[in-house]
């Protein structure tokens, strides 16, 4: 699995020189945020650290084809070539793979570990410390563009929020910024 780990991590961050997108920091954030979440809920932090490299993979090819909402299928396209090429279990490689295309969230997850990914996926917009990251990233787009998008992925991201830790966690987090949005909509 760590062969598999570091190649994951190659193409996720070749994916983000080619495209400027994810950025890097909300990949790192993501990654980190799922390990720690795993290790506290005794989920395996290999799948987890798999998942949250893989899931927005290609999303910036995605979003440069004009084609977002097709993001998942791509980066789970990609994800199969990737693991066509490990000797992973067949369980290992489904998780994986669920990891990825459940990352927005679903009714029932297919596992604890897809579940993670999805939730460490909001802390890039609804932690304080995702949301000065894209704000930071996202600077040149017209104000109040920028301020509905960030407006709009912060909720997307509340409504998948599921784990209770998560939630307790980010939940001041999220008020502090759903205020503040507030006051730059005004």
């Amino acid at each position: 699995m760590e062969d598999f780990i570091i190649e994951a991590r190659k193409l996720a961050y070749s994916e983000v020189e080619k495209t400027n997108m994810p950025v890097k920091l909300h990949v790192d954030l993501a990654t980190e945020t799922g390990k720690r979440l795993a290790k506290e809920l005794g989920a395996d932090v290999d799948i987890v650290e798999a998942g949250t490299l893989l899931m927005d993979c290609l999303i910036g090819q995605a979003l440069r084809e004009n084609r977002p909402k097709e993001h998942v299928l791509m980066s789970l396209e990609k994800t199969n070539d990737l693991l066509n090429n490990f000797s992973l279990s067949e369980e290992e490689k489904e998780n994986i793979r669920h990891c990825v295309i459940e990352h927005h969230g679903v009714d029932k997850f297919y596992s604890l570990e897809s579940e993670i990914c999805c939730n460490a996926d909001c802390y890039r917009f609804i932690s304080i410390k995702g949301f000065s990251f894209a704000m930071r990233y996202l600077r040149d787009m017209p104000f109040k563009d920028l301020v509905a998008l960030l407006n709009e992925k912060a909720n997307e991201k509340w409504n998948a929020l599921s784990l209770d830790i998560a939630k307790k966690e980010i939940t001041p987090q999220y008020e502090v910024i759903l205020q503040m949005l507030k006051g730059l909509s005004e």
